[in-house]
């Protein structure tokens, strides 16, 4: 048995290897930290022209919180605007990428869908701003009924997307819940 084309193939194989981790460590670049042109529009459409920039580090950025799961990035604006990056499950697990953004109350700025992998026609009508603009206000938590709210609190379910209105009123309760948290706007 001839061992020597099982001995180069090994060779060969590691050595390309090791080019490419020396390759992808030579040129890898840490985008975590990056504000997208996409991201900093909905920045600036949600709290006003201003410099965003993401917090990497919640602590060392004098907030009583470190990042929890529940949020992708915090994003704060040179003008005050501090907004929230969640990834909220709506028919889809993960099919709602939302930046909520929060007055100094604690209560909900206004809300905009970064992108959303639901249900075309059905999951995906809640971006639109008339049913995200009901949310805008709110200190308490958010319910999705069903039928007509009879409460303050209450947004009615868009058409056929339950699942994803849900999904939004989940994202504005955590958005709520860590904005209370982390000691902001105090």
């Amino acid at each position: 048995m001839n061992l020597r084309p099982a001995i180069v193939l090994s060779a060969v194989t590691t050595a390309v290897s090791l080019l490419l981790i020396v390759a992808h460590n030579l040129t890898y670049k840490d985008t975590s930290g990056i504000l997208t042109e996409k991201l900093e529009k909905k920045c600036t459409e949600l709290m006003g022209d201003g410099k965003y920039s993401i917090v990497t580090d919640w602590v060392e950025a004098g907030y009583a919180s470190e990042k929890p799961d529940d949020v992708s990035r915090l994003i704060v604006g040179d003008n005050g605007g501090l907004a929230f990056e969640i990834i909220a499950d709506g028919y889809s697990k993960g099919g709602l990428d939302l930046l909520i953004a929060m007055n100094t109350d604690g209560s909900i700025k206004g809300i905009s869908v970064v992108s959303i992998t639901d249900t075309p026609g059905l999951g995906t009508n809640v971006n639109d701003d008339a049913f995200l603009s009901k949310f805008v206000g709110f200190a308490e938590d958010a319910a999705i009924v069903k039928k007509t709210p009879s409460a303050v609190y209450e947004v009615e379910a868009v058409t056929g997307a339950t699942y994803s209105s849900k999904g939004v009123a989940n994202a504005v309760n955590t958005a709520k819940k860590i904005y209370k948290e982390m000691g902001a706007g105090r």
